[in-house]
């Protein structure tokens, strides 16, 4: 029996594929109970002859190759491949910590448990470690919504093991070719589960790159960003309104809408943009009824940001003539 999928998309990651499924191999996990699945993505790098390479070392690895469909792209082959129990996204250039996900499986298999978050840490390339994110549910177990009211792990999709026979009876499929692509896969994820716990074993490195999108300067990259922010809070919206409307819902999609808002416009602020741009973005969200920033956030400093920008937009203009200090 598969209990694991290990789902690893490739993107120009040749010099880092090696040690990301090293580690999948160093899990307390014998071969015949998980299978790593390698996406090829039309890397333009060697990444694929690489990974084939790797997979002829191993019986339980599956190299499979398509155009370019992006990371959310990737990871629905993967989906749409695994044969696992659980479902685990690992990106190229992140690797798992050893001995961490025998336990960490078999407690989600044991509880069958719809989601189980863990642990991470994010590394510099020397190894040096910036963040640590640790939480738990006390050995308690949520649905999908009342735990995401209760607690806010990460949006990364890279923290959880997903049971597969969720997504699939839910069509529970990543957007193609779109940044943010996880918080909107988590949002219908959270809404379907039932069953959902959070322990904090760190089960992962997350490698903090100078070139990952929210740390990228083009400003191509920039713009798409935030039109795709856009396009995540419309559909966030639209399924929102399909559903029901009970006490725990309205404050499950009010914060997650409060949320892309706060991101938004805090792109605005980071991309220098200028006061009219802010007025006119407010104007376009409060006419399609987009605008929400009145619910609070847990984050201290996006519902600072909140509380004082996006309630007070003449900020906006007074921040004008810092914003090459502000962000450099």
């Amino acid at each position: 029996m598969i209990k694991l999928s290990i789902i690893i998309p490739m993107y120009n990651v040749e010099q880092y594929l090696k040690k990301c499924v090293a580690s999948t191999f160093n899990q307390g996990l014998s071969e015949s109970e998980f299978e790593v699945i390698m996406i090829n993505d039309e890397s333009p790098d060697n990444s694929y002859a690489l990974a084939n390479k790797i997979a002829k070392q191993h019986n339980n690895i599956k190299v499979i190759s398509q155009k370019n469909k992006g990371l959310g792209g990737a990871r629905n082959t993967g989906i749409q491949h695994a044969k696992g129990q659980y479902l685990l996204f690992l990106d190229a250039d992140d690797y798992l910590l050893p001995n961490a996900f025998k336990n960490i499986t078999d407690l989600a298999i044991n509880n069958t448990l719809d989601v189980l978050e863990f642990g991470s840490q994010g590394v510099l390339p020397n190894g040096k470690i910036t963040y640590t994110v640790a939480m738990h549910s006390k050995g308690e177990i949520y649905s999908g919504v009342e735990y995401f009211n209760r607690f806010k792990y990460m949006n990364s999709a890279c923290n959880k093991l997903y049971n597969r026979k969720l997504l699939i009876e839910n069509e529970n499929l990543f957007l193609e070719k779109i940044y943010i692509e996880d918080f909107e896969f988590n949002t219908r994820v959270f809404y379907y589960s039932k069953k959902v716990m959070a322990i904090d074993t760190i089960g992962a490195h997350y490698l903090q790159s100078p070139d990952s999108i929210t740390r990228n300067t083009s400003e191509q990259k920039k713009e798409k960003m935030l039109q795709d922010l856009i396009q995540v809070l419309k559909i966030t919206k639209a399924f929102s309104q399909k559903k029901e409307q009970n006490q725990q819902n309205k404050n499950y999609f009010n914060y997650r809408l409060c949320f892309i808002n706060v991101t938004i416009f805090y792109q605005l602020l980071k991309n220098k943009k200028s006061y009219k741009a802010f007025i006119n973005l407010k104007e376009q969200l409060k006419k399609e009824n987009l605008f929400h920033v009145k619910h609070p956030l847990s984050e201290p400093s996006k519902n600072l940001f909140r509380k004082t920008f996006l309630h007070h937009f003449w900020l906006f203009k007074i921040t004008q003539p810092l914003q090459h200090i502000l962000f450099k």
